[in-house]
Formats: structure tokens, sequence, C-alpha cells
């Protein structure tokens, strides 16, 4: 599971530089953000050893799509709304389901 979990901060990294490479224009986290993403595969293809794969991209998309999400209002200042909370609530309830 530690597998999981740093690839899921990898791939949030990751994600946060291609915002701010500006459509890959900027060149340090256009580069940085290739590197993240590659250390975030690198991890995840260690965590599907231990855990089943369904299993453990169901959980790697639903983390990562809700922290890139939190991080997008957080650093960004992207629209909040209620509903969108609701459904990363939504997404973070079903990881919990699946790891039980």
């Amino acid at each position: 599971m530690e597998y999981l979990v740093l690839s899921l901060l990898f791939a949030t990294l990751g994600n946060i530089c291609v915002k701010l490479s500006s459509g890959f224009r900027q060149w340090l986290p256009s580069v940085a953000s290739f590197v993240l993403i590659g250390c975030c595969l690198y991890f995840l293809k260690l965590s599907v050893r231990s855990i089943e794969i369904g299993v453990a991209y169901a959980i790697w998309s639903g983390v990562s799509i809700a922290a890139t999400t939190l991080f997008g209002i957080l650093l960004f200042k992207e629209k909040t709304r209620k509903r969108k909370f609701i459904f990363i609530g939504l997404i973070i309830i079903g990881v919990v389901i699946l790891q039980g």
C-alpha cells in the first residue's frame, strides 16, 4: 500500500506541474511533470504486485482526481461549488469502501 501512496503523491505533484507549465511552455515545470508522472507510474507498477489491479487503479484514479481538484482550488483559486465537494466526497467514500 505504501507504493500506492507514493504513486498518488507523485501523480498529484505531476498534475500540479502540468498546470504550472502553462501548456508546456514553461521549461522547468514541464520537465518536472514528466519526471513526477514517470515516478508515479513506477510506484503504481510496484503497487499492483501486492494489490489487485482493479482496486489499485480505482483508488489511484479516485484519490488523484480528488487531490488534484483540491489543490486546484487551494493553489490556483479554481471555482468552488457545493456539488464539486459532494462528488469529491463520494469519490473518497468509494475509495474507503474499496479498501475495506
